[in-house]
């Protein structure tokens, strides 16, 4: 069964209700509706997470973020475990997070981001495929699945499979393995429609297509699992890693200030150069004007007019 546990500073509304009835702490939608639809939803079935009920077909999915984690390895004597054109290589598992919503009207979805849910990537992308329809019709499609797709400027085989992009999103990247695992430095020319509407698709879980991802996926709050699953892969932090947005406001506006005042000393040095440049010339011309005339003098004879 999955218990509801409020977050926002509504509780207290939320706890005398269930103090009155437990039944109502346990599966009610309301109760978490009464504390601002912020939810975690914490499963109670055996061995972390198998034997639960995984009815959610109150809620639907939005997709948050696509993240990869980092696949330890075995290196060798020289600490390089996969060495692929030319350099060593690390081996890396795609998954999405996502997040559990409810009907916002008008096609949005009103999300509880407290708590990240993390799959598999492909069972991700098989779940939102069959919910959309299938594909768009687009050249991605036909790399859902890892498969040979060409070859580096080198002449390397590569494979090409759903990879995550440097921003969350989702895109069909080169690897070297024909596992997906090992990352090329390279991204074919595909088009992505049918990725771009998962991205943006709040899918509904009203005929319980969403079970089975929603059982196999950690629950993630503060880059650690609350929900008593494994985190072997580490995926947990690296949401949490996904979601923090750096604020770099704050050293924007102190290296503008830095530059304004480079500028006004820089402003004041060439002023202090020309001035003084000017104030040598005019001294030198001042001094030498008076030993020209005292010269010219000198030499006039006596007698003589001057003019």
């Amino acid at each position: 069964m999955m218990k509801l546990v409020s977050c926002l500073s509504l509780a207290s509304v939320a706890s005398a209700a269930t103090a009155a009835d437990p039944f109502l702490q346990k599966s009610s939608p309301i109760v978490a509706a009464a504390a601002g639809n912020n939810r975690i939803l914490e499963d109670e079935g055996e061995d972390n997470g198998g034997g639960g009920n995984y009815d959610i077909s109150g809620y639907s999915l939005m997709f948050n973020k696509c993240i990869k984690t980092k696949i330890a390895q075995n290196t060798d004597d020289d600490g390089c475990a996969l060495f692929y054109n030319g350099a060593c290589r690390s081996q890396y598992k795609s998954h999405v997070s996502f997040q559990l919503c409810t009907d916002g009207g008008n096609g949005k979805c009103v999300c509880d981001s407290s708590v990240d849910y993390v799959s598999d990537l492909d069972n991700f992308l098989e779940m939102s495929i069959n919910y959309i329809g299938g594909g768009g019709g687009d050249d991605a499609m036909n790399y859902l699945q890892c498969a040979q797709g060409g070859a580096d400027d080198n002449g390397n085989v590569l494979y090409y499979g759903p990879q995550c992009t440097d921003t969350g999103g989702l895109i069909v990247g080169g690897y070297y393995d024909d596992e997906c695992t090992i990352k090329a430095s390279y991204t074919p020319n595909l088009s992505y429609s049918t990725f771009t509407t998962i991205e943006s698709t709040c899918q509904s879980c009203a005929n319980g297509n969403c079970n089975e991802v929603y059982e196999d996926s950690n629950q993630c709050s503060g880059g650690k699992d609350i929900s008593g699953r494994d985190d072997e892969d580490g995926v947990c932090n690296a949401a949490k890693r996904a979601n923090t947005v750096m604020d770099y406001s704050g050293v924007k506006k102190r290296h503008a200030g830095a530059i304004l005042i480079a500028k006004v000393f820089i402003g004041m040095l060439i002023i202090g150069l020309v001035g003084g440049f000017m104030f040598l010339t005019y001294t030198y011309y001042i001094r030498h004007r008076g030993d020209r005339t005292e010269h010219l003098v000198e030499n006039v004879p006596v007698g003589a007019a001057l003019t």
